[in-house]
């Protein structure tokens, strides 16, 4: 039963907007190259940088060196304590990090002693979500190295880190919550209706082909599947299978009003096939926003959930000024790696970099929970994520900030270094799936407030639910040269 839905409620949550979250956190080790070997061999970084002599620890960890692990956090603030208490006596006792920010000012090396203090930054209104109803919580965190023992009143300022969680009362199945009068919509995707006429394009889909009826008289090709020819009537038909290529013919964008288990905004397309026929379908691989008319896309199946299969066209290309189909397209070579396989030979400066596929196994969760000291137990254990609403267990925020920053690192190759990473989730990565990395160059700058030159990678990561992660990661390049 979830209490505190009132402004009154609202209001007292806002009051602790500003207040400290953390004061005089220290780490609970110092930057060790135990820790460092554990977190590369989680998300099979093999970077030489984070090895050996002169070693530095992966940017990405720097939330790892300030988590409390089992024994908890050093430093938390009373106002921080009341807080969550106050939502978890709201029945708000879920929690899900949704969003990370990272700003990487110099390189922590082993031996260094971490310090550092937390401000709750932001506590919005109630939110209703796929995972139910609740709260996001920012907190921005200073990450320092010395100070009172060492040099410097404060210490130094290595690192910030901007953190949002989501406290939620976790959905229950056959219920729903009433807010201000309306029903919230399930987030179980609506089933198609399947009966005699289109049975067969269903169980093709199923088997990841995508049919076509051709006619048995005049050959003529239609879709969507009818019982009888619309060309010359005949009721003898036969299945041609697509080859997969497209251009999206035409598209709108959806904002309002809303349907069960989507997300406005996000386009609806119409793609026509190379064989000629058109079909109403998803357009994965670029933002709502990036879709037009004449874009080249390639037939792909998505596991929507446990029990549906869907077709969708991923962006293969710009669009171009005719919307006649795409008769080849070429995709890049899809990379298959593994927590801890060998790292491919770094790329060129390419403005587009090559897909990454990230096979989602149990191991890889926990690994990557353990190795960024992340104890929920929403990470290892099916039984309690299930408790919270999930269907099983699933990555932690941590690990994919590690495989974005190790994905865009393994490209520029040596001499690149991380400046800075943004990332927000999306659908959660569960065992048994597979993410696949896909980036591109948006902006390479001179300078940009900095002596060496900057070059801004956008990052996204989909796998058979939709997008996991979207961010950008800033880098500077060896000799401060730009893409």
């Amino acid at each position: 039963m979830v209490s505190g839905t009132d402004s009154g409620f609202d209001e007292r949550l806002k009051a602790y907007v500003g207040r400290a979250a953390m004061v005089g956190g220290t780490g609970k080790d110092p930057v060790n190259a135990a820790m460092i070997r554990h977190w590369c061999e989680a998300v099979g970084d093999t970077n030489a940088a984070y090895t050996g002599e002169g070693a530095i620890a992966p940017p990405t960890m720097l939330q790892a060196w300030t988590m409390g692990g089992l024994s908890g956090h050093t430093g938390r603030s009373a106002a921080y304590e009341e807080l969550f208490a106050l939502l978890d006596g709201a029945g708000y006792t879920a929690v899900v990090a949704t969003d990370c920010e990272q700003e990487y000012l110099r390189a922590l090396r082993p031996g260094d002693e971490v310090r550092f203090d937390a401000v709750i930054e932001s506590v919005s209104a109630r939110k209703t979500t796929r995972l139910g109803v609740g709260y996001f919580v920012t907190t921005k965190m200073d990450v320092r190295v010395g100070g009172e023992d060492g040099e410097g009143e404060e210490g130094e300022v290595v690192g910030t880190h901007r953190f949002r969680i989501f406290k939620y009362a976790p959905r229950r199945k056959g219920t729903a919550e009433k807010s201000g009068g309306a029903r919230e919509s399930s987030a179980r995707r609506p089933r198609p209706v399947v009966n005699r006429d289109n049975a067969g394009f269903w169980a093709g889909v199923a088997e990841r082909r995508l049919l076509i009826q051709r006619c048995g008289d005049c050959g003529r090709l239609r879709f969507p599947w009818l019982p009888g020819c619309n060309g010359c009537g005949s009721e003898k038909w036969e299945t041609v299978e697509a080859g997969g290529d497209g251009v999206v013919f035409s598209y709108v964008v959806m904002h309002h009003p809303p349907f069960p288990a989507f997300d406005p905004p996000y386009a609806v397309a119409v793609i026509e096939l190379a064989e000629g026929v058109r079909m109403v379908s998803d357009v994965v691989g670029v933002d709502h926003d990036e879709v037009r008319i004449g874009m080249p896309v390639r037939l792909e199946f998505r596991r929507v959930d446990e029990e549906l299969v869907l077709p969708v066209f991923r962006a293969v290309g710009p669009a171009t000024e005719t919307t006649e189909p795409a008769m080849e397209t070429t995709e890049p070579a899809t990379e298959t790696i593994g927590p801890a396989t060998q790292t491919a030979e770094p790329a060129s400066r390419d403005p587009e970099l090559a897909p990454l596929a990230v096979p989602i196994t149990r191991t890889l969760i926990v690994a990557g929970a353990l190795a960024s000291r992340d104890y929920q137990d929403v990470h290892h254990d099916a039984e309690a994520a299930r408790e919270k609403g999930s269907p099983d267990i699933f990555m932690n925020i941590l690990t994919s900030n590690g495989l974005v920053g190790r994905y865009v690192t393994d490209h520029f190759g040596a001499g690149c270094v991380l400046r800075k990473v943004a990332i927000r989730l999306g659908a959660p990565n569960y065992p048994g799936d597979t993410m696949t990395l896909r980036g591109s160059v948006i902006e390479a700058e001179e300078g940009g407030g900095r002596a060496e030159g900057l070059t801004v990678v956008r990052v996204i990561g989909e796998n058979g639910l939709g997008r996991h992660v979207t961010g950008t990661v800033t880098v500077a390049l060896a000799g401060g040269g730009v893409v």
